[in-house]
């Protein structure tokens, strides 16, 4: 980030991607738990005891232990797919539908949703909408250096190929949601890395591809 947008720069010679952290303890009780993720679900497990399981019908793309909504408190940040659903409130409204078109052809919506700790039992903490641009992949990474973390995702269309994005964008936690603070220029983004460097700025590494834009 660079006077409020992203910014592009060199290759650094020095950097690393740190340790993708996959145990903690997220309900305070002393003991780590650790995530997993297979063949589409992810589940929390401390032991040999499953004490979380996302539900059959998401399919779970990404999973990371996160602060994204910088409360100080671990949870898990999980981006999915399922089916697309409207707003409850569209039933009831005059002029329904402003996310109608937020699905692929095949019916199948993106997600942002984080799970942790709440009132005795693993839930949702907080749950995004249908996506209007879906996530190819999200990292969180305190990319402005002011000590929270942000959401850094690569951003594509519903009729995009899995995996590939138009855009690298940042969100900022917003007390409710995520507010949009930087969204580059087009490319055609596969991968998306954060990289730590000595000075302790963290950078962001966006792998361009050759596919093909319509």
């Amino acid at each position: 980030m660079q006077d409020g947008d992203l910014a592009t720069r060199p290759m650094p010679g020095l950097g690393h991607r740190p340790p993708q952290p996959m145990a903690a303890d997220l309900d305070g009780d002393g003991q780590a738990e650790v995530l997993e993720v297979e063949s589409g679900r992810a589940s929390l497990r401390r032991e040999t005891v499953t004490v979380w399981s996302s539900p059959a019908e998401w399919e779970v793309r990404e999973a990371r232990l996160t602060d994204l909504d910088q409360d100080e408190a671990v949870e898990i940040a999980l981006l999915i797919w399922r089916d697309f659903e409207p707003w409850p409130i569209d039933a009831y409204i005059p002029s329904p539908g402003r996310i109608a078109a937020f699905h692929d052809s095949a019916g199948r919506s993106c997600h942002l949703i984080l799970i942790g700790w709440q009132r005795g039992r693993f839930a949702e903490l907080w749950a995004g909408s249908a996506l209007a641009r879906p996530l190819a992949a999200f990292e969180a990474v305190d990319v402005d250096a002011d000590g929270s973390q942000e959401l850094a995702a690569l951003e594509g269309r519903y009729d995009d190929p899995d995996g590939r994005a138009r855009t690298v964008t940042v969100w900022a936690w917003n007390g409710f949601g995520f507010t949009l603070r930087a969204r580059s220029s087009a490319g055609r983004f596969t991968d998306l890395t954060v990289l730590e460097q000595p000075d302790g700025l963290d950078l962001l590494l966006a792998q361009d591809s050759s596919w093909r834009q319509p």
